[in-house]
């Protein structure tokens, strides 16, 4: 995991460029996604924003063109939308106690006590049935604190950090392990995210890591890149 993440860091750019080639994001994933960031940014801060319907609709709207709702039975699905409502009122205070920090404003000495504060709140979001906690709730978060809570999914981030898309352990264990060094790529490539900030996907901090490890995965483990639907129903 190391050697990954210091090689990504080394061709940092490169991944990123990789990324941008792939062109994965389109049409309805990319038009909500940036919807919601557009939305959340509208009001005085991220706990202010979950008060807003409209704003939560964007966001559900997103989650389901990330691949996150599939028809028929014993598919992975959303919950319905009123207890999403009420699952993010609920949770109104956890977040607006972080929603001042920023992965790349942490001190070290912050890192693991708002990591852990981070994962109460993916643990604790009522956000589907049949999703992986891990990934339906910081895919979810990430729209809702993305200067903080990086998006997460096992076709290429989960892969990236673990080599397999298959945790062998409980995701609480797994979020410990990599949101360090989703810090270190945060401080150690800080020049580079910030130029990139504001172009296609590149929406915030946080994505544009994710947007990296995309492009690492695409062109270091030799597959065949997705379709738009298979990279974001891997959840």
């Amino acid at each position: 995991m190391n050697q990954r993440v210091s090689e990504l860091i080394e061709d940092f750019d490169g991944c990123c460029d990789a990324f941008d080639r792939a062109n994965l994001f389109t049409g309805p994933s990319a038009y909500f996604h940036a919807k919601t960031l557009t939305l959340l940014r509208q009001h005085r801060s991220a706990s202010d924003a979950i008060l807003d319907n409209s704003f939560i609709e964007s966001l559900y709207a997103t989650l389901t063109a990330w691949g996150m709702h599939r028809m028929g039975p014993g598919n992975a699905k959303l919950v319905n939308f009123p207890l999403l409502v009420d699952s993010l009122k609920e949770l109104q205070q956890p977040i607006e106690e972080i929603s001042s920090f920023t992965l790349l404003g942490l001190s070290p000495g912050e890192l693991e006590h708002v990591s852990e504060r981070v994962w109460v709140l993916i643990s604790e979001l009522k956000i589907g049935q049949g999703l992986t906690k891990i990934v339906a709730g910081a895919k979810a978060l990430h729209h809702v604190l993305p200067e903080l809570i990086p998006p997460i999914d096992r076709e290429y981030t989960i892969r990236f950090f673990f080599h397999n898309k298959n945790l062998s352990h409980g995701g609480q264990i797994a979020f410990r392990e990599i949101y360090p060094h989703f810090y270190r790529m945060a401080i150690e490539c800080r020049k580079k995210i910030e130029a990139r900030i504001g172009r296609g996907m590149n929406t915030s901090t946080t994505k544009v890591i994710d947007n990296a490890i995309v492009g690492f995965v695409l062109t270091r483990f030799k597959t065949e890149a997705p379709t738009e639907g298979r990279r974001l129903v891997e959840i």
